[in-house]
């Protein structure tokens, strides 16, 4: 049972990310084709970033004789990299999966299904691992070079760490769920923790050149009070000396809390996962009846259902919260910013400003997920007496309304903060909005093309989908497509400033085609689905 429960949740996962509900055989295969090339790029590139970070530490470290602290400042990374990145996914995943109700109907023991849904999570944080550790273990070989007992000690560790990340993951994933389920608003916990996180991450990266200095300077002080942290101290001991006394006392460490967790979490599985937040009782009230458009009933709705999913706000808006955290940042350290932007030629500062909103306008997927969103309930909307693109077009307008103004907030403290001329202040408000109507057109465009209605969670459509990762990947392409053909080919032949009002007339054009498009083509398409 155990095998065919582990298969089933694998396999949803892969399919998630590799081929749509609708999808041909030769779609799975160039959607499988794409992801890979999407997923080693990105590998690549932040297994690079780690090595070059490590390898700054590398020699000092060893020089100082801490070489466990090396291996120490990796496994804390990779257990913050993978707690970070699986930690909201396991609520979803282990506590609120649409087929929980299903599956606890049929006879299979709770600690099954909760295993199950353990290792999906535990092959996530194998994932998140291994893109830290790996170059920790190359850029300690070409600096140092392993013992074979230490590498073996590396190994095991490598191996086993997972499980202490899960352990942690599971438990926090368990309370948050235990209390969201007495909560009539969940996603205002979900929120908080998240922005608390975020708010971190960007603390880490602003200051990581003094982190990183502090780290090589005061090595050895840092390092003692870091010992105090056994299992920590023990990764390192284990994998610097190829200490089996410390790699004896890390496998305890991972493999004893996680046992007893899993305990905890199956006893627990069934009452968390069917319980239900008590309803306030209404009381009625004559009022007087409001009407709307069918239109607007449909906007309204699509609101409603985007502000009551906390992982859809968080994952599929993230770049309207990085555009507030952008535009806080630049009215503070405007004097820095402008003094920069002065050296660059004529019109390159508003460029400059016009392609970093843009970049962020494209992390915003709000309608990219919208359709498959609707899963099992897609007959609804359908047997609605309204047209497709009324339908289509009210996913499209919410990504529009949450987007947009604060794009156009961030436009306007771009204009406050730096010196540029009128009509280089209208492009920096025009081209990122029309960026951001480009952005909503598309999502729903390729929603249509790579549907997804046979998920577990809404977690895994919101994140891991075919149409969020072609959407935002599209979009950054167009931006980047832009710029290359102004710098290789038009740089000498037009100014800046006459080239970006060619960029808005053309973005234009293209938001123009695609709500023809769903006019047309697209509502025959949404009536098939």
């Amino acid at each position: 049972m155990l095998k065919a429960l582990l298969r089933t949740q694998l396999s949803s996962v892969l399919a998630s990310l590799t081929r749509s509900s609708k999808g041909t055989q030769n779609t799975s295969r160039v959607s499988t084709g794409i992801v890979l090339v999407i997923i080693l790029i990105g590998v690549g590139l932040i297994a690079f970033a780690c090595g070059m970070m490590f390898d700054m530490l590398a020699a000092p470290l060893h020089e100082a004789g801490l070489d466990w602290f090396y291996f120490a400042i990796g496994a804390l990374s990779a257990f913050a990299l993978s707690f970070i990145g699986s930690v909201f996914t396991a609520q979803q995943q282990l506590f609120n999966a649409r087929d929980n109700e299903l599956l606890l109907a049929m006879p299979i023991p709770p600690r099954l299904i909760l295993g199950s849904r353990m290792a999906t999570l535990l092959v996530l944080n194998y994932a998140l691992e291994l893109v830290m550790l790996i170059p920790v273990g190359i850029v300690w070989g070409m600096n140092v070079g392993f013992s074979a007992t230490g590498l073996v000690g590396f190994v095991v560790c490598l191996i086993l760490l997972p499980l202490l990340v899960l352990t942690f993951t599971c438990l926090i994933a368990w309370i948050l769920a235990a209390v969201s389920s007495r909560m009539r608003n969940k996603t205002i916990i979900t929120m908080a923790l998240y922005l608390i996180f975020l708010a971190a991450y960007f603390y880490i990266y602003m200051n990581f050149s003094n982190l990183l200095n502090e780290l090589v300077a005061n090595g050895a002080a840092l390092a003692g009070g870091m010992s105090a942290v056994y299992p920590i101290y023990a990764f390192g001991q284990a994998a610097a000396a190829g200490d089996l006394l410390a790699m004896g006392g890390f496998a305890l460490c991972c493999i004893i809390p996680f046992a007893i967790v899993y305990v905890i979490l199956s006893a627990g599985f069934l009452s968390v996962t069917t319980r239900r937040p008590a309803a306030k009782k209404l009381v009625y009230r004559e009022r007087r009846l409001a009407v709307s458009s069918a239109s607007s009933a449909l906007f309204k709705k699509e609101l409603a259902h985007f502000g009551s999913n906390g992982m859809y706000i968080l994952n599929a808006s993230m770049g309207s919260i990085l555009t507030i955290a952008a535009a806080v940042a630049l009215i503070i350290y405007r004097d820095t910013v402008s003094a920069v932007l002065t050296l660059l030629p004529e019109g390159w500062t508003s460029a400059l400003m016009v392609m970093a909103l843009c970049f962020l306008c494209g992390t915003d997927v709000i309608s990219a997920p919208s359709i498959s969103l609707e899963g099992k309930t897609l007959w609804l909307l359908k047997s609605l007496p309204v047209t497709p693109r009324v339908i289509l077009m009210s996913k499209v307008k919410t990504h529009v309304a949450v987007a947009l103004p604060v794009t156009l907030i961030a436009s306007v403290c771009c204009i406050l903060a730096l010196t540029m001329t009128p009509l280089e202040c209208a492009l920096v408000i025009v081209i990122p909005a029309l960026m951001t109507l480009f952005g909503a057109l598309l999502g729903v465009v390729v929603n249509l093309r790579f549907p997804k209605f046979d998920y577990i969670n809404e977690t895994a459509v919101i994140k891991n989908s075919m149409a969020v990762m072609i959407t935002m990947f599209a979009s950054w392409g167009v931006l980047a497509a832009l710029v290359a053909l102004y710098v290789v080919l038009l740089d000498n032949v037009i100014g800046m400033v006459p080239y970006m009002c060619i960029c808005a007339v053309a973005l234009a054009a293209a938001c123009a085609a695609m709500y023809l498009y769903l006019g047309r083509g697209g509502a025959k398409r949404f009536a098939q689905l």
